[in-house]
């Protein structure tokens, strides 16, 4: 981890207003609050989720979803478009970490429900190895799981 003293521009900008201590939640725009949760719960696993509000058909709109201590939140936005181009987008990803499993069992698992992985990289200190997916809307996510003998 590297620390140091940030880029100051100009002498308003010589001490920070606030000290961020922790990541609370992030808040996704989806189509569809009901697709989403299905891959959130049952592709990635984060079943303690709670349902926040509801659209005039009952169906989710809102939902909260815990992971530890974070929360990521889904709010239904129908005409959600990600940009084409994934580079265009202002979110790259979200990590998530995971329980070991085998990577390549896990990536053909995800294939088999049609998840589009966007990549994978292994890190060596510590040894990690991770596969980048997106959830319905585009989202990047990756699954970052500990491996032995890295």
């Amino acid at each position: 981890m590297t620390t140091g003293t940030a880029p100051q521009e100009g002498a308003a900008a010589a001490a920070p207003l606030v000290s961020a201590y922790a990541l609370d939640h992030a808040n996704l725009h989806v189509r569809d609050v009901a697709t989403s949760l299905g891959f959130y719960t049952g592709t990635l696993g984060l079943t303690d989720y709670e349902v926040l509000d509801r659209d005039g058909e009952g169906r989710p709109s809102f939902v909260q979803l815990r992971v530890g201590q974070q929360v990521i939140f889904l709010m239904q936005r129908p005409d959600y478009a990600p940009p084409p181009n994934p580079r265009q987008r202002g979110l790259n990803h979200l990590c998530l970490r995971i329980r070991p499993t085998d990577p390549e069992a896990l990536q053909a698992a995800l294939r088999e429900r049609g998840t589009p992985i966007r990549g994978t990289r292994t890190g060596h200190h510590p040894a990690t190895f991770s596969v980048y997916v997106e959830d319905p809307d585009g989202h990047g996510i990756e699954l970052e799981q500990d491996v032995e003998g890295g």
